[in-house]
């Protein structure tokens, strides 16, 4: 009577000890993501009972031409996650922070199958067929530079906004304000898209007209030509004329009665 029962456990250790053969390896997975953002590569055991002895994740990057492990590049090792200690049949790759380099084909081997991950990292780009925004603003209020990227997920890996005053010299005033003349009164607008690269400058002054550069990057950037106006302050001023009141004479006639 104990025989089955032995059997039946033997072919359970064989089971768990064959590893892990891997879903969708015959099909290549196309996965798109943007700069600054994240993506989840899958791959995982068609069994999701079965055990992984060893893994590896590798990247063939076309302007490197070869293939490398994920896990020993130093300079994304803190971007990458893995969700298999929760899930040991669960083998995919989190890659968060995302940058241009991070694109190319990616494999998941095992020991028995592996897989094929196509990522496309989408940037930021600049339309640079514009011409020269041209932007009004007034002393004392508020103006919004306009500037974003031609996809609205992707994040810059770099932004600097400058700044030129007439016949001055160019300064930085975002990230690094060089000039203490714009403490204070600078916003970036991305908090809900981080391609909005749009820059606020509150409590306009006459200073802060003349020619401004938000640039991603050496070769791309675009221009804003600012001019602020002074405010103008309106007196509205009533008149009233007096003229004497015209009185009307009536005349009551006296009610007239018949006699019946």
């Amino acid at each position: 009577m104990r025989f089955p029962f032995c059997f039946c456990l033997f072919l359970s250790m064989l089971h768990f000890s064959d590893g892990c053969n891997l879903s969708d390896h015959s099909e290549l997975t196309k996965v798109t993501g943007y700069t600054g953002g994240s993506v989840l590569l899958p791959c995982s055991c068609a069994d999701l009972q079965s055990t992984v002895k060893t893994f590896t994740w590798k990247h063939y990057y076309n302007r490197e031409d070869q293939w490398n492990e994920v896990f020993k590049d130093d300079n994304r090792t803190d971007r990458l996650k893995l969700f298999n200690q929760n899930s040991p049949a669960n083998l995919s790759l989190l890659i968060s922070d995302l940058r241009k380099e991070d694109e190319g084909e990616y494999s998941c081997y095992t020991s028995q199958t592996y897989t094929y991950v196509r990522v496309t990292i989408k940037g930021c780009d600049l339309d640079q067929n514009k011409p020269t925004a041209k932007v009004k603003g007034y002393s004392g209020e508020s103006v919004v530079l306009p500037c974003s990227c031609t996809e609205l997920q992707a994040k810059p890996e770099q932004l600097t906004w400058t700044f030129t005053a007439p016949n001055k010299n160019s300064e930085e005033i975002y990230p690094h304000e060089q000039s203490e003349r714009v403490t204070g009164r600078l916003r970036l607008l991305n908090e809900i898209s981080p391609g909005n690269l749009s820059l606020q400058i509150s409590n306009l002054t006459k200073e802060d007209q003349g020619e401004y550069r938000c640039s991603v990057s050496s070769q791309q950037h675009i221009n804003i030509r600012l001019r602020v106006q002074e405010e103008l302050y309106f007196q509205s001023i009533c008149l009233s004329t007096n003229k004497p009141a015209k009185t009307e004479k009536k005349v009551v006639q006296p009610l007239n009665t018949q006699e019946a």
